[in-house]
């Protein structure tokens, strides 16, 4: 996965205010946002539009250089508390968790080594498990409002592939190695792979094939 969609997702799972994006990109220097001060300064209720938001997305992705963006993004992310559904981010160039901020640092050789670990502990329900979530979203059948997959649609898929299903301790354990997440709402809970990772879960699944 390239910089930019790194980017692109980071600033996804980590920043919800509109306000937020503004601050990134007048720390980060882009002379776009510098027509939003008056907006953003009188009125602390103060939003893009639609297309203003994807824009304000595509300059802070596009327009600055790491050192910018890791600076103005940890700036932001350190004025005050947050809730993170997802909260830590291994890609291929930036690793992000709640505690230490973001930086330009490859971790996924540790994390490959989690996979197997969690998969070792799992067997083929864990293998399943992750199988299926992952199928689900190459399909596009992701939760468009929440993101990832629902029980029932992971149970179905794991029928599909002749499977087994999961053991609760199963799952807890690929919670506790943050290679699976519960995400959605108390009513609409979803579950999720973060997106970042889905490409090196894959391969590893593929390596461990049963």
């Amino acid at each position: 996965m390239n910089k930019d969609a790194e980017r692109r997702i980071l600033l996804q799972r980590v920043f919800y205010k509109d306000r937020d994006l503004y601050k990134i990109g007048k720390f980060a220097g882009i002379a776009w946002f510098n027509k939003f001060e008056a907006k953003f300064e009188r009125d602390i209720y103060a939003y893009f539009a639609d297309e203003e938001r994807r824009e304000a997305v595509e300059k802070i992705t596009l327009e600055v250089s790491d050192e910018k963006f890791i600076d103005a993004f940890n700036k932001v992310f350190k004025e005050e508390p947050r809730y993170i559904e997802i909260d830590r981010f291994i890609g291929e160039h930036y690793y992000f968790d709640v505690n230490t901020g973001l930086r330009l640092e490859n971790r996924q050789e540790n994390l490959k080594k989690e996979i197997r670990s969690a998969l070792e502990e799992t067997g083929k329900r864990g293998f399943y498990f992750l199988k299926a979530i992952i199928e689900l979203y190459k399909e596009g059948k992701w939760d468009k409002a929440y993101g990832g997959a629902t029980w029932a649609d992971i149970l179905a898929k794991i029928r599909e592939l002749g499977g087994e299903y999961p053991a609760a301790r199963d799952v807890a354990l690929l919670k506790s190695y943050k290679i699976y997440y519960k995400t959605g709402s108390r009513r609409y809970p979803t579950h999720t792979i973060p997106e970042e990772i889905i490409p090196l879960v894959e391969k590893v699944l593929n390596e461990m094939a049963v």
